[in-house]
C-alpha cells in the first residue's frame, strides 16, 4: 500500500478494495477500504442490495473525510463509526473502512479517477514495490464461490424436515380416514368434497404463513427499506410454505383418489407399513438433528466463549478510556513530546483520587524476547504482561503489602512475579525485564530514572486477570501475569510516554464517579491543558454486543426448530398408534393402564434412538449433540405422557362409537 499512497499524494484518485471472509458464526462480513488521496471522491459504482444502497459515494466520502480509524457498517467501535449500514442478521455484514499503509487489499482492488497513463505509471511503481508484474497485478487468477449463512443453511433444513414431517401427518390423516370415506362413498360423496372438507383447516392456516413469513423477514433484515426487490424476496420467503403444504395435500389426496370404495371401507392398508413409515421419518429427522447439532459445535463454543468475555467485560462498561488527544481540534499536530508531559503531570496531579487507574496488558511472544536478549543463554517463556497502579491491582483483587506500596510511590519499581515458577524461570524474566525497560532520554524525569532501583516480589499468580483484549482467540482473563506496579515516580519513557495512547487498552483508565469529577460535559479531562477526550468502555464494545445479541437470537431460533421438528415427529407416532391401533388402546386405556404400559414401544424407540445419537455426539465430542440430546430426551418422554393423557379418552370415545 505504501506505492499506492505515494502516487495518491500526486494524482487526484479513489481506491477501492473489497475483501469477504466467513465468520464463525456462519455470517459473511464484506469488507470494502477506502482511500482518495483528497476528501472529494471520485464516483463510486453503488452497492444495492435488495434495493437499498449499501455502499455508495456518500458512505465512501464519510469514511474518507473521518477521523482515523473511522469507519462505516460492522464493528465493535461505536464513536469511530461514521455511519451504519444495512445487514442481515446472520447472513451477511458489511463494512467501508479506511486503507492504511498496514492495510491487506484484499480479493480484488478498483482505482478510480486515472486517466490510462497514469494507472500504467500507478502499475509500474506497483509492480517495483512488490517484485510482482504488471500483467499479474492485473490479471484475475482465481475465482469466488457463493456461500450461504448458517442460519440460512439451517433455516433451508428445517423446512424441509418440517415438510416432510407435514407429509407423514397428512398422508396418516388420509389413510386414518379411508373407512369414513368408504361409508361417505357409498353414500354418494365425491373424493373431492370428503377432501375438502377433510383439508379445509390446512387450508385455512395458510393464510397466517403471510403474518410469519413477514415478522421473520423483518427480524433477519436491518437497516433495508420496503422497495420492489424487498417485496419479490418476501414473495419467494411466503411462496415456499404455501408450495409445500400444497404439495402435501397433493401427496396426502393420492390414497383417497386412488382407494376403491370396498377397500375404503374395509381400510385396507398395511399396518406394519405404517409404522414402518412413521418410525423411517422420525429417524431421519432425528439423524437430521444431531447432524446439525455437529454442525454447530464450533459457533456454539464461539457463542460461549463470547458470552463469557461479554460477562467479564460487563464490569468495566461503564469506565472511561481515552479516546483520543488533540489541539485545536486538529489531531497529530504540536509537539508530541510536551503533549505526553502535559498528560503525564495531569496523571501525576490526579494519581491518589478515587476511580483513577492506570492499566496496560500485553502479550511478550518469543521474538520479542530475543530482540531484547539477542545472546542470554536462558530466556523467559512467552508471558502475559501487566503495567498498572496500585489502585487498579487493589480492584483486581491483588494484594499489595504496605512495604510494597511505599516503595512504588518511592519511585522503586516494583515486579510482581507468579510464586509457581521456578528459580530458572524467574531469573530468566528477571533479566528480561532489566534490559526491556532501560530509561531512556525524555522531557519526563521521575524519580527512578534519576535514581534507579529494581525490586522483584513474588505473588500467588492463579487468579485470572482481566486481559482487555478484543481480537478474535486472545483470552478475556488469564492468570499467571508478569505484573508492573507502577506509580508516576517509577515510570520509564516507554510508559510515560505512552499515557497519550487511546482504545481499550490504553493506560489511562477512570471509573463513573472520577470521571464526573474529572471530565467536562464534552468528556474532556478538566485542567489538562489540551483536548484529552475519554469514552465508555460501552461505546467501544458496541459491537461485541451487537454480535453476541444476534448469536442469542441465531442459536435460539435455531435450537427451538430443531426441538419443535423433533416434538412433531414424536407426536405423529403417538396419533399413528392411536389411530392403526385404537382398539388396543383403548381396551388398555378403560383397563387403567399408564402411559409406560400402553406407549412402551414407542417409549423404547425413542429413548434407544435419541440415546444412539447422544452416544456418537460424546464420540464426536459435540457439546451441542449432548445438550439437545438432553433436551430432547426430556421433552420426547414428556410430549409421549401428555399426548397420552390428552389423547387416550378421545380414542376410547372414537372406538366405542365406530363399534355400535
Amino acid at each position: 500500500m505504501g506505492a499506492v499512497q505515494a502516487f495518491a499524494q500526486d494524482h487526484p484518485m479513489t481506491v477501492v478494495s473489497h475483501d469477504s471472509v466467513v465468520q464463525q458464526s456462519g455470517a459473511t462480513l464484506y469488507t470494502f477500504g477506502v482511500l482518495a488521496s483528497s476528501a472529494a471522491v471520485s464516483a463510486v459504482e453503488p452497492l444495492d442490495v435488495l434495493g437499498t444502497p449499501v455502499v455508495d459515494d456518500a458512505v465512501v466520502s464519510a469514511v474518507v473525510s473521518g477521523a482515523p480509524g473511522a469507519y462505516a457498517g460492522f464493528g465493535n467501535n461505536a464513536f469511530d463509526r461514521v455511519q451504519e449500514l444495512p445487514s442481515i442478521r446472520a447472513g451477511a455484514y458489511f463494512r467501508v473502512q479506511k486503507l492504511d499503509s498496514a492495510a491487506v487489499v484484499g480479493s480484488s482492488c478498483t482505482v478510480l479517477g486515472l486517466s490510462d497513463e497514469e494507472f500504467q505509471a500507478l502499475l509500474a511503481d506497483v509492480a517495483t514495490a512488490t517484485g510482482c508484474s504488471g500483467e499479474a497485478l492485473t490479471e484475475k487468477t482465481f475465482g469466488s464461490v457463493p456461500m450461504a449463512g448458517l442460519f440460512a443453511f439451517f433455516s433451508a433444513g428445517a423446512f424441509l424436515l418440517l415438510a416432510l414431517g407435514l407429509s407423514l401427518l397428512l398422508v396418516a390423516r388420509s389413510l386414518l380416514e379411508l373407512k369414513t370415506l368408504g361409508v361417505r362413498l357409498m353414500l354418494g360423496w365425491g373424493a373431492g368434497g370428503f377432501l375438502l372438507r377433510l383439508f379445509r383447516p390446512q387450508l385455512a392456516q395458510l393464510l397466517a404463513v403471510v403474518p410469519v413469513c413477514l415478522a421473520g423477514t423483518a427480524l433477519m433484515l436491518s437497516g433495508f427499506g420496503l422497495t420492489a426487490p424487498l417485496a419479490a424476496f418476501v414473495g419467494t420467503i411466503v411462496a415456499a410454505p404455501v408450495v409445500a403444504v400444497l404439495l402435501s395435500l397433493a401427496l396426502a389426496a393420492l390414497p383417497i383418489l386412488l382407494v376403491k370404495p370396498v377397500d375404503a371401507i374395509c381400510a385396507r392398508y398395511s399396518r406394519r407399513g405404517f409404522y414402518v413409515l412413521a418410525a423411517g421419518v422420525y429417524l431421519v429427522t432425528l439423524a437430521a438433528v444431531f447432524g446439525g447439532s455437529l454442525y454447530i459445535n464450533q459457533p456454539l463454543a464461539m457463542y460461549t466463549d463470547l458470552a463469557r468475555t461479554r460477562s467479564v467485560w460487563s464490569a468495566y462498561e461503564d469506565w472511561w478510556v481515552v479516546k483520543d488527544l488533540s489541539v485545536d481540534g486538529q489531531h497529530f499536530v504540536g509537539d508530541a513530546m510536551a503533549q505526553a508531559k502535559d498528560v503525564y503531570d495531569w496523571y501525576a496531579a490526579h494519581e491518589d483520587d478515587e476511580g483513577v487507574y492506570l492499566s496496560n496488558v500485553s502479550y511478550t511472544p518469543e521474538v520479542d524476547i530475543e530482540g531484547d536478549l539477542p545472546d542470554a543463554a536462558v530466556r523467559p517463556v512467552p508471558f502475559w504482561y501487566l503495567a498498572a497502579s496500585p489502585s487498579y491491582l487493589e480492584q483486581a483483587g491483588v494484594e499489595l503489602s504496605p512495604d510494597v506500596l511505599a516503595k512504588v510511590r518511592q519511585g522503586v519499581r516494583v515486579y510482581l512475579l507468579p510464586s509457581s515458577l521456578s528459580a530458572g524461570e524467574t531469573e530468566a524474566l528477571k533479566s528480561y525485564l532489566l534490559a526491556s525497560r532501560k530509561p531512556w532520554d525524555s522531557n519526563i524525569v521521575t524519580e527512578y530514572m534519576k535514581h534507579p532501583s529494581t525490586e522483584f516480589v513474588p505473588y500467588d499468580g492463579a487468579k485470572g486477570l482481566f486481559t482487555w483484549a478484543t481480537h478474535e482467540g486472545e483470552p478475556a482473563e488469564t492468570s499467571g501475569m508478569v505484573i508492573a506496579v507502577l506509580s508516576a515516580e517509577n515510570m520509564v519513557p516507554f510508559e510515560s510516554e505512552s499515557l497519550v495512547a487511546s482504545g481499550l487498552n490504553s493506560y489511562l483508565k477512570l471509573d463513573g464517579q472520577a470521571a464526573s469529577q474529572l471530565l467536562d460535559n464534552d468528556s474532556v479531562a478538566l485542567n489538562s491543558g489540551l483536548d484529552l477526550r475519554f469514552a465508555t468502555v460501552g461505546n467501544f464494545i458496541d459491537g461485541m454486543k451487537k454480535l453476541f445479541e444476534e448469536l442469542f437470537f441465531l442459536f435460539g431460533i435455531v435450537l427451538a426448530m430443531l426441538v419443535i421438528i423433533v416434538a412433531v415427529m414424536v407426536l405423529c407416532i403417538v396419533e399413528v398408534v392411536n389411530r392403526v391401533s385404537a382398539r388396543e388402546v383403548s381396551v388398555k386405556c378403560v383397563l387403567g393402564f399408564g402411559p409406560w404400559t400402553i406407549y412402551r414401544r414407542e417409549f423404547l424407540f425413542v429413548n434407544i434412538a435419541t440415546l444412539t445419537g447422544v452416544a456418537v455426539s460424546a464420540l464426536a465430542q459435540s457439546t451441542a449433540g449432548l445438550l439437545m440430546g438432553g433436551a430432547l430426551l426430556v421433552a420426547s418422554n414428556l410430549l409421549i405422557v401428555l399426548a397420552a393423557r390428552r389423547r387416550s379418552v378421545a380414542v376410547v370415545l372414537e372406538t366405542v362409537s365406530k363399534e355400535q
